[in-house]
């Protein structure tokens, strides 16, 4: 946020009713400007999940495997010339700084497994350019420095059932599993080479790919790995599991986000020259396409098998598509006019932000996770208002398009959350 914002974990705690407070009398902030009104950014992963030792170590173990393997061939590497010449200076750096890494004692936390990752993914593309420049790179899963996706995949995507305690904090949860089996899915898609077919290719170019399957196929095993302790974590946590309805869900917000989907023809049909300050509110709110994104994700987990992630981005897609709605609205208070009023915008962003607090204050974890969406409309508007280096006659009007949205996302949390927790 370009503005003050309270710590998601301050409004959890019970930090909004003082937000709320604080805007019963903001007409001095809304001299200021409405950027200026803080906004609650929903909770993120870390505030309903947690990390357990086994995890930890077993992120831990896997840079450690993966440095062993890879410091001999990084020094074969070395001696052989092959870093010489390449653009990313800091190769053999990376080894280093990972080693340093593993050195150090570190807690069973959020940030331990994604400092875990970050080496792994270093540390792999030094691997991969090593091996690569030494054509000593197996296109099977056996070798030093393998390609392909993790193995493995199938098996947790195939075990995946999301019984428990209380629907709306399980739905973090499988965008938590899902996410990062999703990006393991991904990784080991790009990890895929075909060593017949790269014969034919130029030297640089065999090497750039093979170099690029490795880093790859690394990120598919660390990824995979991490959904597959979440996942145990999340049924360890269980103690009365009942079944929760994500099929009634998921067939629920499809509904929902295909009434208000558009294709690219319809938005393209409707982008205008920009004359006025309502002409350019209208093109950015076409160009955000509120839902349109998350719909796409929906479809991109459906095809990778991933039903529980479809479930949650298609109720992401569902709040924003309502967002359109009163985009819409907002949009057209401005025909006629020859410039925005402060005023308008400052109304808008209230009316998201009032609703954004009683959510945060009050709601289920579902709901707080959705509120994200919300924030991330108003950041929008806010850098509209604030960032010197957009040049445009009507920065107000592209911030009163996100503004607009917002509110309609605030609004329709409750609802689309209740489909699945009530």
């Amino acid at each position: 946020m370009t503005g003050p914002s309270l710590s998601r974990r301050s409004l959890l705690r019970g930090g909004a009713a003082a937000g709320l407070a604080a805007l019963a009398g903001c007409g001095a902030v809304a001299a200021a400007g409405p950027w200026a009104v803080p906004v609650p950014d929903g909770v993120s992963h870390q505030d309903v999940a947690v990390v357990r030792p086994p995890h930890r170590d077993v992120a831990i173990e896997h840079l450690r495997d993966l440095l062993e393997r890879a410091e001999p061939i990084v020094e074969r590497a070395r001696s052989a010339g092959v870093f010489e010449g390449e653009r990313f200076l800091g190769y053999e750096g990376s080894v280093a700084s990972a080693r340093e890494f593993l050195d150090g004692s570190h807690a069973a936390s959020f940030d331990t497994i994604s400092e875990a990752r970050y080496h792994v993914r270093y540390v792999a593309e030094t691997f991969g350019v090593a091996a690569a420049g030494l054509d000593d790179v197996s296109i099977e899963l056996s070798g030093a420095a393998q390609t392909g996706p993790a193995a493995g995949i199938e098996d947790l995507r195939g075990t995946l059932s999301y019984e428990s305690d209380g629907p709306a904090e399980t739905m973090v949860w499988i965008d938590l599993v899902e996410s990062w089996l999703h990006a393991a899915v991904i990784a080991g898609k790009n990890a895929e080479v075909d060593r017949d077919e790269l014969a034919e290719k130029p030297e640089r170019v065999r090497k750039k790919a093979l170099a690029r399957a490795v880093r790859n196929h690394e990120r598919s095993v660390r990824f995979l790995s991490d959904a597959r302790q979440f996942y145990r974590t999340f049924r360890a946590r269980q103690s009365a599991p009942a079944s929760i309805g994500l099929t009634a869900a998921r067939e629920a917000y499809r509904e929902r986000a295909q009434e208000s989907s558009h294709d690219n023809e319809w938005y393209h049909e409707r982008h205008t020259d920009e004359e006025t300050p309502r002409d350019t509110a209208w093109n950015r709110l076409l160009t955000l396409h509120p839902g349109e994104n998350s719909l796409d994700d929906a479809e991109w987990a459906r095809r990778d098998g991933l039903s529980g992630l479809e479930t949650v981005q298609l109720a992401e897609a569902a709040v924003e598509f309502q967002g359109f709605s009163t985009g819409r609205d907002a949009v057209e208070r401005l025909r006629g006019r020859q410039s925005v009023p402060k005023r308008l915008l400052f109304d808008a962003k209230r009316r998201a932000v009032d609703g954004a607090y009683r959510i945060a204050a009050a709601g289920d974890p579902f709901e707080k996770w959705l509120l994200r969406r919300a924030a991330m409309y108003l950041s929008k508007g806010d850098r509209f208002l604030t960032d010197g280096e957009i040049l445009d006659n009507y920065p107000r009007a592209h911030a009163l398009a996100c503004y607009g949205v917002a509110v309609g996302v605030v609004d329709a949390i409750p609802s689309v959350a209740s489909v699945v927790t009530d």
